[in-house]
């Protein structure tokens, strides 16, 4: 049995719809395995059930739809309830309270780039507009760096299914995603490395600028 094939199954019943709809699904609910999805749409694509450029587009536009959406509202409901929305989340996803400070840090000092790079780390990712919002990053240059985010982590996954499917015809979709877990797991960890030597780097010259004053 493929538990992906059948989730496959299901969004091709509506079709560029359901491709759109994935693409809200993973940045509003961490159990299900962004990367996984994703290897399993590319697969999909290569079988015919869609077009591999449908499948970039719906589903990128789904999830930026969906991180400009949880921006915007935490936004609008003040820092307070922000903040313990942010903590709260964080600590269900296995972030301690120090990680959540220095992607605060590292937000105010570089919120296009880092906007970007937040959505490549697997967990960072679901907080990060929840962040973005809690700082009062700008919303034009959190929307440009979350667009280029997910296009690179979408776009990755996505030909990687396409392309392992075009390869070995008949292959397991979970089986591939499992493959690519150990490879996310891996990416994971040297990201959160970076972030944090980022987060050094910002926390030091915060500290700086205050003493400065």
């Amino acid at each position: 049995m493929d538990p992906l094939a059948s989730l496959v199954d299901w969004i091709a019943l509506y079709g560029m719809l359901g491709l759109f709809a994935a693409g809200l699904a993973e940045r509003v609910l961490p159990a299900l395995p962004s990367h996984a999805m994703l290897v399993a749409i590319g697969m999909a694509a290569a079988e015919g059930n869609w077009s591999f450029p449908a499948a970039f587009i719906m589903t990128t536009c789904g999830s930026v739809l969906a991180s400009l959406a949880l921006f915007l509202v935490v936004r609008a409901v003040g820092q307070g309830v922000s903040a313990r929305l942010l903590y709260g989340v964080g600590r269900l996803l296995g972030l301690s309270s120090k990680r959540i400070d220095r992607m605060l840090i590292s937000f105010r000092a570089r919120d296009r780039s880092l906007s970007l790079v937040a959505q490549i780390i697997p967990t960072v990712r679901f907080v990060a507009p929840l962040a973005a919002a809690l700082v009062r990053l700008n919303a034009w240059r959190f929307a440009t760096g979350t667009l280029l985010g997910i296009a690179l982590w979408n776009g990755v996954f996505l030909a990687a299914g396409y392309t392992a499917a075009r390869s070995i015809p008949g292959l397991n979709a979970s089986v591939l995603a499992i493959k690519f877990l150990l490879l996310v797991l891996a990416v994971e960890a040297l990201s959160v490395l970076i972030w944090r030597l980022l987060g050094r780097t910002n926390w030091r010259q915060a500290s700086s600028e205050d003493q400065a004053c």
